[in-house]
């Protein structure tokens, strides 16, 4: 992942974590937010790993 701005979205594979202006985070499944950029992006590679491993 390069971060070109620090409030884009992260894609890991086929997991998107969305950034919320309002919440000024990323939301994740059970719409819980994340507001700091290298916490997101390990919940997302961990969120794609269990992804891949259930398929």
């Amino acid at each position: 992942m390069t971060v070109d701005n620090p409030y884009a979205d992260i894609r890991v594979g086929s997991v998107t974590l969305v950034y919320s202006i309002v919440k000024r985070g990323w939301v994740y499944p059970g719409l819980s937010v994340i507001r700091n950029l290298l916490k997101a992006q390990r919940v997302a590679e961990e969120l794609n790993r269990v992804k891949q491993e259930a398929a």
